[in-house]
């Protein structure tokens, strides 16, 4: 039972970690088209409907990503449901960044190892945490 709560637990923090990745991708994508439009006078964009649907998106995902979040936090450990919270929301936020944004393009071999290298530290890392904060919250097996 233990392990299928555990299990729950990071379905909930990852999900809402994805969901804040991908609303500040909507949000930086809005962000930019408004900005355009002020500085650029380039309103014409605002206008079409993948920006209308980003705008849209940011607002859909912020507010999903808060109800999935309160949920975690309702039902398990804020000590286990933040930190991996976090480092989904990161992860997506930057990965989504490179990709979307092809800011990949400007990266270096050497910049691409290095991020991959503090991805999978980052991931082992919270791996490491959840599952040490498993065997504490757990009753140990009396024999």
């Amino acid at each position: 039972h233990g392990k299928r709560k555990g299990f729950k637990m990071l379905h909930f923090t990852a999900l809402a970690g994805t969901l804040g990745g991908e609303t500040l991708i909507f949000a930086k994508t809005s962000s930019e088209l408004v900005k355009n439009a002020i500085l650029k006078g380039e309103f014409d964009d605002l206008r079409n409907p993948i920006s209308i649907l980003a705008v849209i998106m940011t607002i859909v995902t912020a507010l999903t990503q808060l109800h999935v979040l309160n949920t975690g936090l309702a039902k398990f450990e804020a000590l286990i449901v933040v930190p991996v919270y976090q480092t989904f929301l990161n992860a997506f936020a930057i990965t989504g960044g490179l990709i979307f944004f092809q800011e990949y393009r400007a990266m270096s071999r050497k910049d691409m190892t290095m991020y991959s290298i503090g991805l999978v530290i980052t991931l082992v890392g919270v791996k490491m945490l959840v599952q040490q904060r498993r065997k504490s919250v757990l009753p140990s097996h009396v024999e």
